[in-house]
């Protein structure tokens, strides 16, 4: 019996020495196996990072910038101003609703992006606001700006094409309120164009093209304004400037008919911006014919060509380092003779046959951060007409954040 159990003992001990080698031999693979899983795991993270690293130079690669103010406005008119609903035009005629408007319409997003090749730098912006069409609260947005610009820095050289704000009449009046004293002696607007400057010392030199976008191919305006500019810059931002254009567009008779028939537009404006000391002047004269709806003066339904002359001033200072003060008056004082003929329904440009409109304003912006600011505003509006005068007061208390 102690025979069998002796044989017994040996057969355990070599099957135990046997699976204890078996053993052995799994762990090994295993360890040989969990090494390759981290080489791989090192070459997927080796790759991961790689992909990474391409996706941040397209940040770094160019030069970008993200922007924009988000603003809302508390207005309280005496009377009725048209045409538009939420910044300024003219009085309405026989008018005396007062109204109180909640606008937070002029908040804004853009986009900026460039860099340099060489000789060249080349820029690319874009910048909306939610003053779009819309048919209820739920403001859409509206592309103000949209521009490519090449340069070239060895001669002074630069071409843009897009929309911009035109390239003539550059100066704004520091008002609140949107409209920038659009129907008071500012003309402005942003237009698609291609834009030559041309910098010779102090010295600028601007030739350009702009158009609205056809909104119809039966339109028959297939001339540009041809514009050209000379500003003199002469030290801590200070210039003069000249600028005018021409352009022949056909006229469209009430009710949108296409008639065929050309009529010749014109402007001729005149810039000045100062720097004087704590004051910051700006003003801008003009006089033109037929401008119409590139420049945001009357409606396109201009059945002769008016002639008007008008402009404005604009004077700010800082009376602390938190608190500036603007204030400013503009006219627009069209040709009598050639308003008589610019017809129109109540529904669309017979409030702005006028045959003088002015607007004086007086504003204060309180810095309350450094991206935070309050503001208020009063502006006093007077139109002329025919055999009436109409005035009006809009007060504006304002809250800005700029980023």
């Amino acid at each position: 019996m102690k025979k069998y159990s002796l044989i017994v003992l040996v057969f355990t001990v070599f099957f135990s020495l046997m699976s204890m080698t078996a053993l052995a031999e799994t762990d090994a693979e295993r360890l040989d196996r969990l090494e390759g899983e981290i080489k791989d795991l090192k070459k997927k993270q080796a790759t991961t990072e790689n992909v990474l690293s391409k996706a941040e130079s397209v940040w770094t690669k160019y030069n970008m910038r993200l922007y924009g103010r988000i603003k809302f406005d508390l207005n309280y008119d005496t009377s009725e101003f048209k045409k538009y609903n939420d910044f300024i035009g003219v009085v309405k005629e026989d008018a005396s609703n007062d109204s109180v408007n909640f606008n937070p319409r002029d908040t804004r997003f853009g986009f900026e992006t460039s860099h340099t090749d060489g000789n060249w730098t080349a820029k690319g912006r874009f910048e909306i606001d939610f003053y779009g069409d819309t048919n209820g609260s739920n403001l859409i947005p509206r592309m103000r700006v949209g521009y490519i610009d090449l340069a070239n820095n060895s001669s002074g050289t630069s071409l843009r094409a897009g929309q911009d704000w035109i390239p003539v009449a550059q100066q704004n009046p520091a008002t609140i309120d949107f409209g920038v004293l659009s129907a008071a002696g500012n003309v402005w607007w942003r237009l698609p164009q291609v834009t030559l400057r041309q910098e010779l010392g102090d010295v600028e030199l601007l030739l350009s093209a702009m158009k609205h976008r056809r909104e119809d191919t039966e339109d028959e305006e297939r001339m540009p304004w041809f514009l050209g500019r000379v500003a003199y810059n002469f030290g801590d931002g200070n210039l003069v400037a000249l600028g005018g254009g021409y352009r022949t567009g056909e006229y469209i008779s009430d009710g949108g008919v296409h008639t065929g028939k050309d009529i010749d537009r014109w402007l001729a404006a005149l810039e000045l911006k100062l720097n004087l000391g704590p004051v910051l002047l700006k003003a801008e004269g003009f006089w033109g014919e037929a401008l119409g709806k590139d420049f945001l003066r009357y409606d396109p339904n201009n059945p002769k060509e008016i002639e008007a002359i008008g402009g404005f001033i604009s004077l700010t200072a800082n009376a602390t380092d938190d608190i500036t003060v603007s204030a400013g008056y503009g006219i627009d004082d069209p040709r009598n003779d050639d308003m008589k003929t610019m017809r129109g329904t109540l529904s669309d440009n017979s409030d702005r046959r006028f045959t003088k409109n002015s607007i004086a304003f007086l504003n204060t912006w309180y810095k309350v951060t450094k991206g935070v600011k309050v503001g208020a505003e009063i502006m006093y509006v007077e139109t002329e007409r025919f055999s009436s005068t109409d005035a009006g007061m809009r007060y504006t208390l304002s809250t800005f954040y700029n980023f």
